[in-house]
């Protein structure tokens, strides 16, 4: 188990009960996860800036009745194929089905996969959850 270090934070009283809330809100055990948690998060977004590799998933709603959809949604994650890892194909009811990606790869080709995706006429929702692979997270 890695060595825990404790530091001190000054900060103002306004903003302090606002993060109390936060944490209260998002069901945090302590100041610490909560502040742990914030800090993973901004090195998730800064491996996202830095085109580092990273893990996402991609989700997408459509209407599978709807020509060309699933045809040209295979095109794309064959023309990244590489990055896709798995997916997930879901009977959400007898028109709608959902899509879930999972990728790794370096954040720009993600994004440009991303963006192949949900450029597709026809869907109806399409989202990116930006994660991390977890080697540089601790």
């Amino acid at each position: 188990m890695p060595k825990v270090t404790r530091v001190t934070v000054s900060i103002d009283e306004p903003l302090l009960e606002q993060f109390e809330q936060y944490l209260n809100a998002n069901g945090y055990p302590s100041r610490s996860e909560g502040i742990k948690s914030i800090m993973r998060k901004a090195l998730v977004e800064d491996q996202w800036a830095t085109d580092a590799e990273v893990a996402a998933a991609v989700t997408i709603v459509y209407d599978h009745h709807k020509p060309g959809v699933m045809q040209r949604m295979t095109e794309v994650q064959h023309d990244f194929g590489d990055m896709v890892i798995c997916t997930q194909h879901v009977h959400l009811d007898h028109h709608n089905c959902m899509e879930v990606l999972i990728l790794k790869g370096k954040s720009a080709q993600i994004k440009a996969l991303f963006n192949s995706l949900k450029a597709i006429k026809g869907l109806k929702h399409s989202s990116l959850s930006a994660s991390t692979t977890g080697g540089d997270i601790h």
